[in-house]
């Protein structure tokens, strides 16, 4: 065989070769299928919604002059007899009995730091340990907005600082700053004479500084009553007048959350939740006291939640910014038109070119529409980026998918 001959075959062959390419790249762009890629979703649908908090609540008046200066914070457990506020002259006044105690609070920690009974005990490694634990504590109170615990720290700290300098001897006492602050005590009570009058707690339980002229309406036994529109009614004028209210009492710390939400399957009569206000990172635990229809909207309903815990953030107004949060899923989105069983394993047909190939789902979440499958790694299953099939398969399909792809290995 001459060189001529070699040349036109290998020249019809690679013609061939390039034809047969062609037509299945042809082939594999002109058979369209209908599918959707197997992406990843992160699914998080927490319910919002305006809360009506409700208590069995007694209003406390006085009806005499002056400026009020509370003596516990909100939410704060008192008994009979204990003073709510003390009556003052002017808010000059109210102004230096608080500079008072700041000041008092500061001659305290000073006396404390320099008394022998601490400062002959104590090693400089240990404060110093301390102050550097403290130091961060801070910081981490600081990132979390968490003023309270920042104060409370803020305040420990000062203290090991002013005993650890006693003990080092960078300071020989702190005698001269307490006669300065005790002086300075002196000229803010002069401040404050002709005042001393104080409102006392008529019975025991939790006192709140202020009254909406809501406390006689809205009781924890007519809760469950409560009509859309009469929790509609709150939320757009969340106070009314109280003629001289100047705060209220409650005797039990549980109360009930009204609110209108949209109907969710998840939201059923007897079931645990957990809850957060727009105002805390706390988290509340919640349980359905009752589920009713809104009377104008029936894909809306009348949510009545009970909670068994108080803090300053719960009684801090009437209407609260709430939501109820469920738990997060994230997962491979897969349509339920594409779903396909083989015997009693569900799943989908992924096809790759020509081959079609069945992959089991693992659903972790159910919407209306999709499911979400875990996302594995697992050969079996759905994996990420795989085209889901959305046509009707059948079994010939696939066989004569797997009868193509044979086709082209052999050839």
């Amino acid at each position: 065989m001459n060189s001529l001959t070699v040349k036109i075959l290998t020249g019809l062959l690679s013609v061939l070769i390039i034809t047969t390419i062609g037509s299945q790249i042809y082939s594999a762009l002109t058979e369209r299928h209908d599918t959707e890629e197997a992406v990843l979703v992160t699914i998080n649908e927490d319910i919002a919604f305006k809360g009506v908090v409700i208590r069995d609540e007694k209003v406390v008046t006085y009806d005499g002059g002056g400026v009020l200066d509370y003596t516990y914070s909100d939410g704060s457990k008192i008994s009979v007899g204990n003073t709510i506020a003390s009556v003052y002259s002017s808010e000059d006044a109210v102004t230096a009995k608080n500079k008072i105690k700041i000041l008092e609070s500061e001659i305290a920690a000073l006396e404390r730091a320099q008394n022998p009974g601490t400062t002959n005990y104590v090693q400089p490694e240990t404060l110093k340990s301390k102050i550097d634990k403290e130091y961060k504590e801070l910081l981490s109170y600081s990132s979390q907005d968490n003023f309270s615990e920042f104060a409370k720290t803020r305040e420990d700290m000062s203290l090991v600082m002013n005993i650890y300098n006693i003990v080092t001897k960078t300071e020989q006492s702190y005698d001269e700053r307490i006669s300065q602050l005790q002086a300075k005590v002196k000229e803010l009570e002069e401040q404050t004479s002709g005042s001393g009058k104080t409102i006392t707690a008529d019975e025991t339980g939790y006192f709140v500084s202020y009254a909406d002229g809501y406390e006689s309406e809205l009781t924890m036994e007519n809760a469950s009553q409560l009509t859309d529109k009469d929790i509609q009614k709150v939320i757009d004028q969340p106070s009314k007048d109280a003629p001289n209210a100047i705060g209220k009492m409650f005797s039990d710390y549980s109360c009930r959350i009204a609110g209108i939400m949209e109907n969710d399957k998840r939201i059923t009569e007897g079931a645990w939740l957990r809850m957060t206000l727009s105002t805390t990172k706390n988290i509340y635990d919640v349980k359905v006291e009752s589920v009713k229809p809104c009377e104008d909207d029936e894909n809306k309903v009348v949510v009545v939640l009970s909670c068994d815990r108080l803090d300053e953030a719960l009684v801090e107004s009437r209407v609260q910014s709430a939501e109820l949060i469920f738990d997060e899923y994230q997962g491979l989105k897969v349509p339920r038109s594409a779903i396909r069983f083989q015997g009693d394993q569900k799943g989908v047909y992924v096809i790759l070119g020509k081959d079609v190939t069945f992959k089991k789902i693992n659903v972790i979440y159910e919407g209306d529409d999709y499911v979400l499958s875990e996302n594995t790694s697992n050969e079996d299953y759905l994996l990420l980026y795989d085209q889901i099939l959305l046509e009707v398969v059948s079994d010939e399909d696939v066989q004569q998918s797997r009868s193509d792809s044979n086709a082209v290995t052999s050839g």
